[in-house]
């Protein structure tokens, strides 16, 4: 994995953390009158990591609202829930990505210290 690779990953990352608080932020607004609710734009993120920008640069590019909650397309306890959950994966999978860098830098360094 490259430096650039690992940027990404831990961007993505970090990214997946701050939008556990955003969905988080859903649920507890749920029954909230005209509450928006917001989910990060993954492209945009991507786009900045690619251009060595940090993926937070523009708040107003990341944090995306939808349409203001109607009764034909509410926003369901079910949706953030499955949302939360897919997100938790993608954090999962992040981690272990990472973690499986760190121990092929382990061996290589106990193989070169023989």
């Amino acid at each position: 994995m490259s430096h650039y690779d690992f940027n990404v990953i831990k961007g993505l990352a970090d990214a997946s953390v701050r939008r556990q608080e955003i969905l988080s932020n859903n649920l507890a607004n749920i029954e909230t009158p005209n509450y928006v609710r917001q989910d990060l734009d993954f492209g945009q993120l991507l786009t900045n990591l690619q251009n060595n920008k940090s993926p937070f640069d523009s708040n107003k590019s990341i944090v995306s609202k939808s349409q203001y909650r109607d009764y034909s397309n509410p926003v369901t306890l079910e949706s953030e829930i499955s949302k939360l959950y897919d997100n938790h994966l993608r954090y999962l999978i992040l981690t272990k990505s990472v973690g499986h860098h760190f121990e092929h830098m382990k061996k290589a360094l106990e193989v070169r210290g023989q």
